[in-house]
């Protein structure tokens, strides 16, 4: 089982990777409605970093990397069943991850697998998320596995709620808590901020918003990993910014370290296939 996650994972990490002078666009291939053009640093051939394929309805329907694809397949409800990673040149084999609900449509787990005939109405598969009597998520598995001693390991979220918003967050490593978190809202019910401790130490989300609902910049502040004069980037302190076109699909996005300072930029295009020439959708 874990070994087919992490092939799962490096499916999309490859399709992630950064430029090559060469890059494939299978339009012709995929039945989509417009597609999402990603950029390092400046819109040009050479940068471009990855492509992102919509329906009519704005679901993803398929990723392209640069030597990997990975597709997106719904139910007649437009619910997520299935997303499969594949060689660019050769989909005929590949890693799925299968997704399963409960009666009231919750996301209860996932299953993967590399056998492409697989009965998924037969499958067993582990349930990791749970839910409240009010279809809200009560506690789930956020990763599980056997650390570098060979002893395996749970780690488990657990949350309450007031007024069906999270208030409360509890992370838990075995049965050892490693996290206690608060969640904080703004006048318009936006997160704004989630605050996790646990003794002295701490982890801070900030979110800030440039319209209900659309984030302008997210900061990550922590003192549970030492930074000093010789860190240049720290995964647990650094800060994303955002910008969107008028229509609110995502334009820029710009992330900093610790210190400010610029680590990477993706800019966004739109095209539609519906024209002849490929219009940008904004």
């Amino acid at each position: 089982m874990n070994s087919l996650k992490s092939i799962f994972l490096l499916f999309i990490i490859i399709s992630s990777c950064q430029t090559r002078n060469e890059f494939p666009d299978v339009s012709n291939q995929i039945d989509f409605a417009y597609k999402q053009l990603k950029y390092s640093d400046k819109v040009s051939d050479k940068n471009l970093n990855g492509i992102r394929y919509f329906s009519i309805d704005s679901l993803l329907i398929e990723t392209i990397g640069f030597e990997y694809r990975y597709k997106l397949i719904y139910d007649s409800n437009n619910k997520l069943i299935e997303e499969y990673g594949c060689r660019m040149y050769n989909c005929d084999v590949g890693s799925r991850k299968l997704y399963f609900y409960d009666k009231n449509k919750n996301l209860i787990g996932n299953f993967y697998t590399s056998d492409s005939i697989v009965d998924r109405d037969t499958i067993t598969f582990e349930q990791t998320k749970f839910y409240n009597s009010n279809n809200l998520l009560k506690k789930e598995l956020i990763q599980s596995g056997k650390n570098v001693k060979g002893k395996y390991f749970e780690t488990w979220k657990e949350y309450k709620y007031l007024d069906n918003q999270i208030i409360k967050e509890f992370e838990t490593h075995n049965s050892d808590t490693i996290w206690i978190g608060k969640y904080e809202y703004n006048s318009d019910n936006n997160l704004s901020r989630i605050e996790r401790k646990l003794g002295d130490k701490y982890e801070i989300e900030d979110f800030e918003y440039s319209k209900p609902n659309r984030i302008k910049k997210h900061t990550i502040k922590s003192n549970e990993h030492k930074i000093d004069k010789h860190t240049s980037y720290s995964v647990n302190n650094n800060s994303t910014e955002y910008i969107y076109y008028e229509n609110g699909l995502i334009k820029e996005k710009i992330h900093f370290n610790h210190l400010g300072e610029k680590r990477w930029k993706y800019i966004y295009e739109y095209k539609t296939k519906s024209t002849k020439h490929n219009t940008v959708y904004n």
